[in-house]
């Protein structure tokens, strides 16, 4: 895998609709209490097709006095097509790991994304007050496996 000059091309980005959710009960008794974000991050490379595809799904968990509730999960995918991608990763078996400079710009881009569609999904409910989550992306490199410890992904 080497760092030279990247050519990368958003192909797509868009919600995945049936994985975006808000609980709308569980976001009315959450109302002014701590809620916790958590970020999951797929990567679907094809090699083939010189395509990487970034799944970022973003959670709002309040953890009340009995019991966790998940208030609202919203999902996007992002399509990137990277020129003569194989230069830019490396096969360890089954897994294919992207060169961390590339990572961090398709992040970036898919996250910022997801920020977007967090702000349309939130509109007109109790979660809209509440600030979007600034997410350390460095973090979540290292959560990625890319990097050395940070404190936390996310800043609120």
């Amino acid at each position: 895998m080497k760092q030279t000059d990247v050519s990368i091309s958003l192909k797509s980005v868009r919600e995945i609709r049936g994985a975006s959710v808000v609980n709308r009960r569980a976001a009315l008794r959450a109302a002014g209490k701590p809620v916790q974000v958590d970020m999951a991050v797929r990567v679907v490379p094809d090699i083939d097709r010189s395509t990487v595809s970034l799944l970022v799904t973003a959670s709002y968990i309040y953890a009340g006095p009995l019991r966790r509730e998940r208030l609202m999960t919203c999902s996007a995918l992002a399509a990137f097509e990277i020129e003569n991608l194989m230069q830019h990763v490396e096969i360890n078996g089954e897994d294919v790991v992207v060169a961390s400079r590339v990572m961090m710009t398709m992040l970036g881009i898919a996250v910022g994304a997801l920020r977007g569609i967090i702000a349309v999904r939130t509109a007109g409910t109790t979660l809209a007050n509440r600030p979007l989550p600034i997410i350390d992306l460095t973090a979540l490199m290292y959560r990625l496996h890319y990097g050395s410890a940070p404190e936390a992904v996310f800043r609120t």
